[in-house]
């Protein structure tokens, strides 16, 4: 079957570089640094294919312990995304097989895991509807989402924004409620979890 991979870009940035070089070196700081980065993303991806939030919580964990457990065979002429969207893939196999010999799923999911791409095209069907509305809350709730989107820590936000941390702590807080009032009705059940997120970093 043809390989999906070419969804994702292969080519190595100097930040994949950053990353893997210092996994590899076992630099705990960096290793926090691409948690925080990707998180988010290999959440959605799990949560996509599970349709459950705990499964896909566990899910990202499991991914991240394997990608440090691996670390030394990480290619640094490879892109880090697409290399821990490997291990993603493989994790959720691996997860298949377990199911299946539990007969909690059937063959036929055991055998579609072939046609599971190693990132998805959109990290999450509803993002965009997220990002919509930053539109319409202040410009320093939405600044502050669209750090958070980027993986930004609350004393990063307010080391670039030249504001306290409990400040940020308090505007995050705010625009999040505003965003959920403009969601529409037919937003997905994992959008509460989704807006949580952004809070606990």
């Amino acid at each position: 079957m043809r390989s999906n991979f070419h969804l994702v870009s292969d080519s190595v940035s100097k930040t994949d570089t950053y990353l893997i070089e210092g996994i590899q070196r076992s630099n705990e700081a960096i290793f926090t640094l691409a948690y925080q980065q990707y998180h988010a993303r290999l959440y959605f991806y799990f949560l996509k294919k599970t349709q459950s939030e705990s499964t896909g919580a566990d899910l990202v964990q499991t991914t991240f312990i394997k990608c440090w457990r691996f670390r030394e065979q990480l290619n640094p002429e490879i892109s880090f995304s697409l290399q821990l969207f490997r291990i993603a893939k493989t994790t959720f196999i691996d997860l298949l097989r377990q199911k299946a010999k539990e007969r909690l799923v059937s063959l036929e999911a055991f055998v579609s895991v072939n046609d599971i791409v190693d990132e998805p095209a959109a990290i999450h069907p509803n993002l965009d509807q997220v990002k919509a509305t930053l539109d319409k809350i202040s410009p320093v709730r939405s600044k502050i989402i669209r750090f958070r989107l980027e993986g930004l820590t609350n004393p990063e936000i307010a080391q670039h924004l030249g504001i306290s941390k409990k400040t940020v702590e308090n505007q995050l807080n705010k625009a999040v409620k505003e965003i959920r009032c403009h969601l529409t009705s037919s937003a997905s059940i994992a959008f509460p979890f989704f807006l949580l997120c952004l809070l606990h970093r």
